[in-house]
């Protein structure tokens, strides 16, 4: 299987951050780090220590959680597209390719760290581009209910 772009940049949100002079001009070409250092930059040392350690414990304790389908969600894939149907509120979603292949590996099987592995070896993007979008993406399934993250 070939590798492919990951989410080409017209999907990512048109963005332009004004700022003074002395700050620089983020885009909507901007790299998620980019946005980190642009935000660290306005914070103390202080809040820069407590954040970074709150988001290191964080993302290490989410990165080891399994996602499980809801039991009440059906899905089908065509084309590489997937449509999952709520049965409990007759709600349909619709996932494009890189969301489909996220569905595919959210079994209750394997972790989201083994997911972004998998998603890493499948397409051409930075593994923190990636991370990023698998993290959106579960955390949306998750509030949608179309999905549990059980922590081990």
């Amino acid at each position: 299987m070939s590798r492919q772009p990951f989410i080409s940049a017209d999907l990512r949100p048109d963005m332009a951050v004004q700022s003074d002079s002395a700050q620089p001009t983020l885009t909507g070409h901007t790299t998620t780090a980019q946005l980190a250092d642009a935000a660290r930059a306005l914070l103390s040392n202080e809040e820069r220590q407590q954040v970074e350690r709150g988001r290191q414990d964080t993302h290490r304790e989410f990165m080891q959680a399994v996602p499980q389908p809801n039991s009440n969600v059906q899905g089908t894939t065509l084309d590489g597209e997937t449509v999952l149907l709520d049965l409990s509120t007759g709600r349909y979603y619709t996932l494009n390719r890189v969301g489909s292949a996220i569905w595919e590996c959210c079994t209750g099987h394997q972790s989201l760290r083994d997911i972004h592995a998998t998603l890493c070896t499948r397409f051409e993007a930075s593994p923190e581009r990636i991370a990023d979008d698998l993290l959106a993406l579960v955390t949306q399934l998750g509030h949608e209910g179309l999905l549990t993250l059980e922590r081990r």
